[in-house]
């Protein structure tokens, strides 16, 4: 008797609990209502704790970024909107606010002319998402299955001439669309890419407080993570200098 007791005491303090949970739907609604009323701190408020609990979405980090954009904290406007960016890297929209919060801050980094093949991949990366790559390369996978048996079936020796190498160009497709696909969701999970959060940091040649002093970033820059050691990381810019930061000057994307 004094387990079911138990269990009947946690169901009464439990149950009414659940029935008023806020879902995280309900929670971006609030946060949205709160945006577009000008109360931009509650808003942000709102979307943290929706993200704290593990919820991510291109448009949940594109109105982080707008309502951050609105409190002039461009830094953190800039790392949520390049949060969006990693998941929907085609949305117009999101690369615009990325360049007019680029316009706010104060490094204007003139970025080192990319190799042509490197420009290619990243551009063939940023088409899609990676659950598109994966979704499209699965159809094209299914149609390869069907030219594939017009080939065996086929009579006319035109038409298995024409499925045969049809079906070798949506294989190769299919395939390239699994590596993207495979090549975005990494970045996603190994952020590689980082947002200067202090006003100014100095760039250091080692990870080592007493060493010298390479060059100076400011909040809101963009920065490539190349190595870590304890409290520190190794980063580039976009002109190509590298150099030593502590950890907690930077957000990772």
């Amino acid at each position: 008797m004094n387990v079911v007791k138990k269990i009947c005491f946690l169901v009464v303090i439990f149950l009414p609990m659940s029935l008023w949970a806020v879902s995280p739907e309900q929670q971006v609604a609030e946060a949205n209502r709160a945006y577009f009323t000008g109360h931009y701190e509650n808003a942000v408020a709102v979307y943290e704790k929706v993200t704290q609990a593990g919820f991510a979405s291109p448009i949940l980090f594109y109105n982080m970024g707008n309502a951050y954009f609105k409190l002039g904290n461009m830094p953190m406007a800039i790392l949520y909107y390049e949060k969006a960016h990693k998941l929907a890297p085609a949305d117009a929209d999101i690369s615009h606010n990325i360049r007019l919060a680029n316009t706010r801050i104060v490094d204007k980094i003139e970025p080192v002319p990319m190799l042509f093949y490197i420009r290619w991949w990243d551009n063939a990366r940023n088409m899609l998402s990676p659950d598109s790559f994966a979704k499209t390369s699965l159809v094209l996978f299914s149609i390869f299955w069907v030219l594939l048996a017009c080939y065996f079936l086929a009579r006319r020796r035109g038409l298995r001439v024409a499925a045969f190498y049809l079906a070798l160009l949506l294989l190769f497709s299919a395939a390239f669309g699994m590596v993207l696909a495979s090549d975005t969701h990494h970045r996603a999970l190994n952020p590689d890419e980082a947002i200067v959060m202090e006003a100014s940091s100095g760039v250091k040649s080692s990870p080592d407080d007493k060493s010298v002093d390479l060059f100076v970033i400011h909040e809101g820059t963009k920065v490539k993570v190349l190595d870590r050691i304890g409290n520190w990381k190794e980063v580039r810019i976009a002109n190509g200098n590298s150099g030593w930061i502590q950890t907690k000057a930077i957000r990772e994307i």
